[in-house]
């Protein structure tokens, strides 16, 4: 039996509206969470790219990679 033959028997017509019911929670969810959201947080986050003098923390440290003077040239 060939893969063709296998695969037609099968009813896929679930899978758009699995995909369909998925779409909608994520949409809805994320629609929840930014009609939820207080105005004042809102306000503030739309002006992070105008405000050049706040300096904002990273939520994680970054490692940087730093060059150890044992067999490094510097001329």
């Amino acid at each position: 039996m060939s893969m063709t033959e296998i695969v037609s028997f099968l009813d896929l017509s679930v899978f758009p509206s699995v995909a369909l019911i998925f779409f909608l929670a994520a949409f809805i969810s994320i629609l929840w969470k930014v009609l939820t959201k207080p105005r004042s947080e809102s306000d503030m986050e739309a002006n992070i790219p105008l405000n050049d003098d706040v300096v904002l923390t990273p939520r994680y440290a970054v490692k940087t990679e730093q060059a150890d003077d044992k067999g490094v040239s510097h001329a």
